[in-house]
């Protein structure tokens, strides 16, 4: 987990926006820069610690330079078939880039490399930028542009530090993600002429005509697997073993994030098999009702490791987590999970960890949400659009607003570009939209503000092709949705009864732990009029509106949470905008 920063045209001294990244690169730092472009790198060292290792990096001729965030979990098979023509100076995934560009140009290289990366290649003699975003989208990387300048950053906080920068909020980004869980859009951000490149995207700029231009390097295929049930269960076994086996590569200290839910469960008895001595780690907020650490410590002595059961006490969690709005960066994801992300982090980090495993995008990918069931009966005998207005009000839970009527409009229309049935359609959704906008945005972020690297191995690109392309009953078990029963993740939980008890590898899925009741509970007494106020939300919400959303008393739970999501993202957008709006001085 790094961080990178760069300025191409004007020159300016890019030392102040590096530093906003500091957190993602505690352990070094580096400049490279001539005519055309500044190159920027805050490093948190994993593999080959050294200073070899530094960024940013070139080869031996100096005039391909590379300034990189993430992994490459297949450097090493690269580095072989490289090692007999070009020369390596160190042991790290960085150099593999480097040197893989020389070998097979931009194109071959982003086929073969497999990997969570953002990353910047300058060649100095082509005269050309390229600006990569990994296939899924688990790392961020923004762009900001205005005439004679162009930059890039793994954080948007570091545009600010350019002069001349304005905080100005982007109003069509704005109306999205205020009727969705998070922006949607790929490309945009809240904030007008910050931008972000798009997951499985390339951005490609020419310094001899000061242009760009976007290209997509990879899309998921749509094959369809016809093999047995027993045939695909066999694969997917020996995706999920390589996955997580190329995740357990580093120089420093890894540990596995164990809920004792079913992802980080079977992550953590696979990893057994090749980690004699391994750390796993449950967190927990006290007296909440998602506190799962009793199962998480069943886990642990199934799969003897050595276990971590770590509390996280706040006795002000509002000031705390007001103090710490920094780390939302952008805004794309409101989620309070962020926040939670950030405390465990810090955790582990104090027990001198600094990579973790975790079980981040199973859900997306192996249909795990209760919302997976609308692409079941009854519910896919309603038609097309009433099981997408019910899969809107689940990620939304906004019942009976006027306003947000034409959001569920706006998803099924989208939904239907994607083809295939309901089901496939909702996963194709959360893996192409809600990852990279929300989840991985979640994880990085959170994670990365308390200098740790997290890993997914379930955000693999191979084990998504697989799941993509899975008939719908080895995805969900039955055609009948039942609200009770452990159906979804179907073929999942079958791997699962290899290495699992019972009652893990059974288990529903419980949601997340951060307490934002009560964080809402202490923050809206001192926000409230703030939020009224606000000339954004002015622009679709009265003040009497505004007034009696965050006054009312509803009684049932389709009302109590409308009111909650509601409430927290007022909340979090007037705290995140006044922060922002003086960051600068």
């Amino acid at each position: 987990m790094c961080g990178i920063f760069g300025v191409i045209g004007k020159k300016i001294n890019i030392e102040p926006g590096l530093q906003t990244l500091a957190h993602r690169g505690p352990d070094a730092k580096g400049q490279f820069a001539d005519q055309y472009l500044t190159l920027g790198f805050r490093r948190l060292s994993i593999i080959d610690l050294s200073p070899a290792g530094h960024q940013p990096m070139t080869n031996e001729h100096q005039n391909i330079w590379v300034t990189f965030n993430g992994e490459i979990y297949n450097f090493q098979s690269l580095r072989k078939n490289l090692e007999n023509k070009h020369k390596f100076i160190s042991n790290t995934d960085t150099e593999v880039l480097i040197h893989g560009y020389e070998e097979w140009g931009i194109n071959k290289l982003l086929r073969k490399i497999n990997g969570m990366f953002a990353f910047c290649l300058y060649d100095s003699e082509k005269k050309k930028v390229f600006l990569v975003r990994d296939r899924i989208g688990k790392k961020p990387l923004y762009y900001y542009e205005r005439e004679g300048l162009f930059a890039f950053a793994s954080e948007v906080k570091a545009f600010f530090k350019i002069p001349g920068f304005h905080f100005q909020i982007n109003p069509q980004a704005f109306s999205l993600w205020l009727g969705f869980p998070y922006l949607w859009n790929n490309n945009l951000t809240l904030l007008e002429k910050v931008k972000k490149v798009p997951p499985a995207h390339c951005l490609i700029l020419d310094l001899k005509t000061n242009t760009y231009r976007i290209k997509k390097y990879y899309h998921i295929p749509k094959h369809k697997n016809v093999d047995s049930f027993e045939t695909n269960q066999k694969k997917l076994e020996t995706l999920l073993h390589q996955s997580v086996r190329s995740r357990l590569i580093a120089d420093v200290p890894i540990g596995i994030l164990l809920s004792g839910g079913l992802d980080s469960s079977l992550i953590t008895a696979i990893a057994r098999q090749y980690q004699p001595h391994l750390n796993t780690i449950n967190i927990s907020f006290p007296n909440t009702i998602t506190d799962e650490s009793r199962f998480a410590q069943i886990v642990a002595r199934h799969c003897k490791t050595h276990h971590l059961n770590l509390k996280i006490e706040t006795k002000n969690i509002f000031e705390d987590f007001r103090q710490n709005i920094w780390i939302y960066d952008d805004l794309s994801t409101a989620d309070g999970g962020l926040y939670s992300t950030y405390l465990l982090s810090q955790k582990i980090k104090e027990q001198g960890i600094k990579v973790a495993l975790v079980g981040e995008g199973a859900d997306e990918v192996f249909c795990g949400y209760t919302w997976f069931g609308f692409g079941q009966l009854p519910f896919k005998l309603l038609g097309h659009f009433l099981p997408i207005v019910g899969y809107y009000y689940a990620i939304m839970r906004i019942i009976n607003y006027p306003q947000f009527f034409s959001y569920p409009l706006m998803l099924n229309k989208k939904l239907k570009q994607y083809g295939g049935s309901i089901l496939t359609q909702i996963q194709q959704n959360e893996i192409l939209s809600s990852l990279p906008n929300h989840y991985c945005m979640k994880l990085d972020k959170g994670s990365s503000a308390a200098s740790v690297e997290t890993r997914a191995p379930y955000l693999d690109y191979h084990l998504v092709e697989f799941m993509t392309q899975l008939p719908q009953n080895q995805k969900i078990k039955g055609q009948w949705y039942h609200h009770r029963k452990s159906y979804e993740k179907y073929i999942l939980r079958r791997v699962a009864s290899k290495y699992l008890p019972p009652q893990i590898y059974q288990r529903k899925k419980k949601g997340g732990m951060t307490p934002t009741y009560k964080i809402i509970e202490d923050g809206i007494k001192e926000y409230r009029t703030r939020i009224i106020q606000n000339d954004i939300f002015r622009e679709y919400f009265s003040a009497p509106l505004i007034k009696k959303i965050i006054d009312s008393k509803p009684k049932i739970k389709p009302l109590i949470w409308q009111k909650e999501w509601l409430v927290w993202k007022f909340l979090i957008f007037q705290i995140w905008y006044e922060y922002y709006q003086n960051y600068t001085l």
